[in-house]
């Protein structure tokens, strides 16, 4: 692979693909319990115990305006490392993971817009084809600050 092209892992979400890199994903977790944490924003869903980590999870679903979708046997969770350090990890509940490829990134469309948050929105770099699918590519750094705040 080249820095012209970047392994992407897509998940479903609310009947719209995304993706991000390859490289930021740790862990794809079936859905297991979940501990609330009271006082969080809406998408906030609780943390996960994974071997000793606690990791914050977020159901993707609420966080770009949709409602939860059921939780079924494809539900997963994709555990991200936000940083270099693999000590600050974000879990996202998502309806299904799709596929792993290589998108080439100067293929990249901007055109294509979602409905959604438009804080959120920040954090899609746009959109590439694959397999007659249009995937939303997520900057997990932008997301991962904006999350924060």
């Amino acid at each position: 692979m080249n820095d012209k092209t970047d392994s992407i892992t897509s998940f479903m979400v609310a009947g719209e693909y995304f993706g991000m890199s390859t490289m930021v994903i740790r862990h794809i977790l079936e859905v297991s319990e979940v501990k609330n944490v009271p006082l969080t924003k809406p998408y906030y869903l609780g943390v996960l115990n994974n071997h000793g980590n606690m990791i914050p999870i977020i159901d993707f679903n609420k966080m770009i305006g949709v409602e939860s979708a059921e939780r079924h046997a494809e539900s997963s969770i994709v555990v991200v490392s936000v940083d270099d350090s693999n000590t600050s990890m974000l879990g996202f509940l998502v309806d299904e993971v799709d596929d792993v490829f290589d998108a080439d990134l100067t293929n990249i469309d901007k055109s294509i817009s979602l409905n959604i948050d438009t804080n959120i929105s920040r954090a899609i770099k746009g959109s590439v084809k694959y397999n007659d699918k249009f995937i939303y590519l997520v900057d997990m750094q932008v997301l991962s600050d904006i999350l924060e705040k």
